[in-house]
Order: C-alpha cells, then sequence, then structure tokens
C-alpha cells in the first residue's frame, strides 16, 4: 500500500512539472516560475487581445540584454506580429500576474532584416510577467463615402463627447499593409501620437477615420492610397498606392475651450 502511494506521489509530481513547463511545436520552452490559479485567472490570454508585459532579456550565461522592470510595461496585440514569432507563442494563454521563463530558439527570434540587434542570431532567454489583458467589445461596421473602411473593434458606452473637427486627439495606432506587414506601432513607443483634427497634420482618410470617435474606443480602419500616401507611397516602409490597415484607440480628447481636468 505504501509502495502505491510513492507511486501515485511520483506521478502526481510528473503531472505537476509537465503542467509548469512544455516545449512547443516551435522549438519554443515555456516554464511557468509564478502560477495563478484557476480562481483568480478569470481571462487567459488569446490571439487578438492587448497585453502589457514585463520582460528581462539574458544570454545563456545569465548576462542581462534588456529589461522594462521598474519601467513602463511594454504593450502589443498578441498574435498580430507586433512582436517576435517566439514571443507571440510564448505569451499565449497566460493570466494577469504570471511568469513565465521562456527560452527562443534563433529561428523563432529577431529576423534577418539586415539591422543589428544584440541577441540577433541567438538563443534568447526571457523572463517575462503579465500585466494586464485588454478583450474588446466589437460594435459596428461602415464604409464613409469617401471609401474609408471602418469596424469599431471596442465600443464606449455613455459617450457624451465625440472627435471632430478642431480636437486635439491622443491617438494609439498600429499600422499594417495590405498583406500584413507589419509597418509601425505608437504603443512600441510607449506615448501616443497628438494631432488635430482636420488640421492638415495627418493623412485626409485619418482626419475622416477619427471623425466620431469616443475616448477609449477602437477601431480597425482601411484607408485607400488616395486618401493616404497614393501612387508615390512613402518609401520604404509604403510602397506606392498602398492600402493603410490601422488599428486605432482614441486616448485622450482635447476640446478647445475646455479645461482638462
Amino acid at each position: 500500500m505504501l509502495r502505491f502511494a510513492t507511486y501515485a506521489t511520483l506521478l502526481a509530481a510528473c503531472w505537476a512539472a509537465n503542467d509548469r513547463s512544455w516545449t512547443t511545436d516551435e522549438g519554443i520552452k515555456i516554464e511557468i516560475i509564478k502560477k495563478i490559479g484557476d480562481s483568480k485567472c478569470k481571462i487567459r490570454s488569446e490571439s487578438g487581445d492587448q497585453l502589457e508585459q514585463f520582460y528581462k532579456l539574458t544570454n545563456k550565461e545569465g548576462k542581462v540584454i534588456g529589461s522594462n522592470f521598474g519601467q513602463k510595461p511594454y504593450t502589443f496585440t498578441l498574435g498580430k506580429g507586433e512582436v517576435i514569432h517566439g514571443m507571440d507563442v510564448g505569451m499565449e494563454g497566460m493570466c494577469v500576474g504570471e511568469q513565465r521563463k521562456v527560452i527562443i530558439p534563433p529561428e523563432q527570434g529577431f529576423d534577418d532584416d539586415g539591422e543589428e540587434v544584440e541577441g540577433k542570431g541567438d538563443t534568447l532567454y526571457y523572463f517575462v510577467e503579465l500585466k494586464s489583458i485588454f478583450r474588446p467589445k466589437p460594435g459596428d461596421k461602415w464604409i464613409t463615402e469617401d471609401g474609408v473602411h471602418i469596424h469599431v473593434t471596442h465600443e464606449v458606452e455613455d459617450c457624451t463627447e465625440k472627435a471632430t473637427a478642431g480636437d486635439t486627439l491622443h491617438q494609439q495606432y498600429t499600422l499594417y499593409l495590405e498583406d500584413g506587414s507589419f509597418v509601425d506601432s505608437s504603443w512600441s513607443r510607449n506615448r501616443p501620437f497628438i494631432f488635430k483634427m482636420n488640421t492638415g497634420q495627418v493623412i485626409k482618410g485619418m482626419d475622416i477615420a477619427m471623425e466620431g470617435m469616443c475616448e477609449g474606443e477602437r477601431r480597425k480602419v482601411v484607408i485607400p492610397p488616395e486618401l493616404a500616401y497614393g501612387e508615390k507611397g512613402r518609401p520604404p516602409a509604403i510602397p506606392g498606392n498602398s492600402y493603410l490597415h490601422f488599428d486605432l484607440q482614441l486616448q485622450k480628447l482635447v476640446r478647445p475651450g475646455k479645461k482638462e481636468l
């Protein structure tokens, strides 16, 4: 009986170990360092969620290459190519507060795009913590008379002020091309892009796309080339005649003559 109990204990220990560490099909090794119980874990991260993340990147010897602990968290949308593929995989299924070790092989790390990045071509050793998950509440879709496609990916209830000409907007954005190629994101810089509506500070399609937005609202928009950068494009990132795909959030709306709280 004692031998059976010992065997059962070993099985339970092995199951617990497998539950806390595994290797994905892509060869990414994941180990849960701090586990969040089911009673406290309301949702787990999945593709399309916006995550706030703390990370520490080291080499094999433990030398720190980069870290944002003690600073602002890094913000990105999971599964959209805004981070290296290995990080998209390593952060999936996490709970807020969870901590993991994620070992990413070179082929799942930094692309060979010519840019000099420390750790490029090497196995990457990450320690990560998930600070927050934002999951949107979808709203309406429409196409404007000018041909801008708008989809409200997160609507705001009880909105009393909507963006219009003359307002100063604090906007967060991520820009992709039609083939899904990532171009740029204000989220990665941890500060919003600020402009005044309908004053020529942005492309015409962006003024149209932001019209009527509420603070906190999010939209996916597609802007045709004639309302963006036209035949010339904006080389090298944006070729000529490009349709621009934006993920947008209005963080703050400042109206002329209104005192800020």
